[in-house]
Formats: structure tokens, sequence, C-alpha cells
């Protein structure tokens, strides 16, 4: 029974982690694009993707699986195994010590936002999230891609 637990466990895990890759294999070619993100929807999706990142530091695990889109729900249906994914698979999400945005970009509607997260631990991360407009005009978080910071290109 137990190893039946976790093997299912192994399974979301994985399966989460397909999808941010693929999210942030499209991610690399988003910002080679450059196209400019209006303020309004610029001020929107740093507004959700801040609004996760403290909902999951004040370990409000309901408010920061809201802002998931459906596809993302359609893999994590129950805000505990959101959060028990992006607890195991994204520290530096699940606990940020603090973040600052970065660049962002547009490609087939969607906006690429980048954020630099420091974790708890002092590690920095570049994490790239992807938003959609959904149909009722919110924005929702699709995807996270995450990589060890290296600092800033000139």
């Amino acid at each position: 029974m137990r190893k039946s637990i976790l093997f299912e466990d192994l399974k979301a895990v994985l399966l989460a982690l397909a999808v941010f890759l693929l999210a942030g294999l499209i991610s690399m070619k988003a910002f080679a694009q450059d196209v400019p993100v209006p303020s309004t929807d610029q001020n929107a999706t740093q507004a959700v993707i801040g609004d996760q990142l403290n909902a999951f530091r004040a370990r409000d695990h309901a408010r920061a699986y809201s802002h998931a889109a459906p596809n993302i729900r359609g893999y994590f249906d129950t805000v505990e195994k959101f959060t028990d994914m992006v607890s195991r698979a994204y520290g530096a999400i699940y606990s940020p010590g603090s973040f600052v945005f970065g660049r962002n970009t547009i490609i087939n509607s969607e906006i690429y936002q980048e954020v630099i997260i420091t974790g708890e631990d002092g590690r920095q991360w570049q994490a790239v999230y992807t938003l959609k407009r959904q149909e009722d005009g919110s924005w929702k978080i699709t995807g996270v891609k995450m990589n060890p910071y290296k600092g800033a290109a000139v």
C-alpha cells in the first residue's frame, strides 16, 4: 500500500516537471522575439504572480491554487496535490524570501514573465512564468520554468 502511494506521488511530480519543462522550452523562444507587453497586462500578470508567491509565503494554499490555469488544475485536481507538487519541485516558489520582476514578452497570446526569486536559503532562481487570459478576462498561470540564476546579461 505505501509503495503504491509513493509511486503515485512520483508520477505526479514527474508529470508536473514535464509540463513545466515544455513551458520552459517555449519561453526560451519567447524572449528572443521581444514583443512588448502592454502596461495594463503587465501590471495584471505581475499582480497574479506576486499574489501567488505571497500566498505560498503565507501558506494560504487555496489562494495560491486559485491562480493556476485550467491546464494545471487538470493535472492537480486538488489544492493538496498542487501544493505538494510545488513544495517538492519548486521550493523557492513555495518559500520565497524575496522576488523581483524581470523581462516579459507575448507569444501566441500568452505572457512570459521572468521573476528572479531568492529562496529562504539565499539561493537565487530565474523563474519564467507563462500566463494566459481566461474567458472571464482574468490571467491564470499556465506554467513555470526554473533555473539557477546566473546574473544579468549585458
